[in-house]
């Protein structure tokens, strides 16, 4: 037989024989079937058990159906009653509907027509039900993803509200910090999740192709121009376009984005028709960018109308036990790759992963796991991880996490030099960390390069 549905029932009857035979059926297609003898003894157990349908004979000793159902409307007034008797008189029935009576039955019970009755009137609840188990499921997927820490927690119910509207979101946080991340996620908890989610890097584009690349232009609009070309809020219409490092665009994107936003329609460039589109938009910056707003730095009203909702993500070394919760799971998807069983963290290694600063927050993270995930045994031991930190690949002596944590960073910048031959540049991308936080690194351990 399939699944029971998961409902508890109370069934009243004052008819032993009665009471008995619908319960086994009832029993047979719902989890939990209480009974009761008559309305007082229903009215107790439902306080006991909070039953989510309540089944009851109307003419019965000590108390009667309409009686009991008067009681369990003043403690629970959604629970759907359903009534059964043999007896048809109007009178019981109007009181029946005064006291909002779910539904009404009659003697002698056919229990399909029961059961029927029961699933109708149950079919918010089970709606509900099936609402809290998705959310579970996605609360559980949400925090596999970016964590459980509390600082992380208010932010997953930031974008799960979020996402179930079209307003237009800002995330900040360092770099590295998952806002590309967080971006994704939202999108794909929202209505827009089967259009698509473009992304662009402001500061990545030079400023004389910026307009172009975000509004496309036309044939002729400039040299070069040989043909139209639609530009990215275009390509996410009825999507979401993410547009990182939102504080590099010049004075001028800021205002063709602002009227982008406000009006829903642009010239492309070198146009005179105007492009409509339905694209929502989330920024972010490393930067804070209400402090950039307020020194002129960036544009106070697009700042407004992009932010209906700032998220701020923490740095990684702020997330206590998230770090070992998501190298975990970097572990599992790397390994997957490789189709090999993913390593089983050891204490020490935990230790060393919760101690170490990771400058480079997730991305830096992901990168140490990529190399750790090849040369790892059984067990992911802080030698490993400290060889992976360091950017050797392989140690021959274990490393003591409290020993190492200081000169880790240091080191892995030198063997980083050494191996591109002093050039800064290709060292900040060997080591995964962004050129001008590999700069203060590099002022910070006093080290030069040639």
């Amino acid at each position: 037989m399939s699944e029971k549905i998961p409902l508890t029932l109370l069934y009243v009857e004052d008819e032993p024989d009665l009471r008995e035979r619908i319960r086994i059926v009832l029993a047979m297609h719902f989890e939990q079937v209480l009974t009761a003898a008559n309305g007082k003894e229903g009215l107790d157990r439902f306080r006991q058990e909070h039953p989510a349908v309540v089944i009851s004979d109307i003419m019965m000793p000590v108390m009667d159906g309409l009686e009991m159902t008067r009681g369990i409307r003043e403690l629970a007034p959604a629970t759907p009653v359903i009534l059964s008797t043999a007896f048809t008189e109007a009178g019981f029935l109007l009181k029946a509907i005064e006291l909002g009576v779910a539904a009404y039955v009659r003697k002698p019970l056919d229990c399909r027509q029961l059961i029927e009755t029961i699933m109708q009137v149950a079919r918010p609840i089970l709606q509900q039900m099936e609402l809290e188990q998705a959310r579970c499921r996605e609360q559980a997927s949400l925090e596999a993803l970016l964590g459980d820490s509390p600082a992380m927690q208010q932010i997953i119910q930031q974008a799960r509200r979020i996402a179930a509207t079209d307003f237009s979101v800002i995330i900040q946080g360092e770099t590295g910090a998952g806002k590309s991340h967080l971006a994704a996620l939202i999108h794909d908890l929202s209505r827009r999740k089967h259009h698509p989610f473009v992304t662009v890097s402001v500061g990545s584009i030079p400023e004389s192709l910026v307009e172009s690349q975000l509004f496309g232009h036309v044939r002729g609009a400039f040299t070069g121009a040989v043909a139209a070309r639609s530009g990215l809020f275009e390509e996410a219409d009825d999507g979401t376009l993410f547009l990182d490092d939102i504080d590099c665009a010049s004075p001028a994107i800021q205002a063709k984005i602002l009227h982008a936003v406000e009006q829903k329609r642009f010239f492309p460039v070198g146009g005179t028709r105007q492009v409509t589109v339905n694209t929502r938009i989330i920024a972010a910056s490393n930067r804070n960018l209400q402090e950039e707003a307020r020194s002129g730095r960036f544009r106070e009203d697009l700042y407004y109308r992009l932010g209906d909702l700032v998220i701020t993500l923490p740095p990684l070394r702020e997330r206590g036990e998230d770090v070992v919760l998501l190298a975990r799971g970097f572990l599992i998807n790397v390994s997957r790759e490789l189709d090999r069983t993913p390593p089983r963290i050891s204490a020490d290694a935990q230790l060393l992963l919760r101690r170490h600063t990771w400058p480079g927050n997730i991305r830096e993270l992901k990168s140490v796991m990529k190399r750790v995930a090849l040369f790892a045994g059984d067990i992911l031991h802080a030698a490993d991880l400290a060889a992976a930190l360091q950017g050797d690949g392989v140690v021959t002596a274990p490393v003591q996490p409290v020993q190492t944590l200081a000169e880790l960073e240091r080191t892995a910048i030198l063997h980083a030099l050494e191996a591109t031959g002093g050039r800064k540049m290709e060292a900040a991308r060997l080591l995964a960390v962004e050129y001008g936080r590999f700069k203060r690194m590099l002022a910070r351990y006093h080290l030069r390069s040639s």
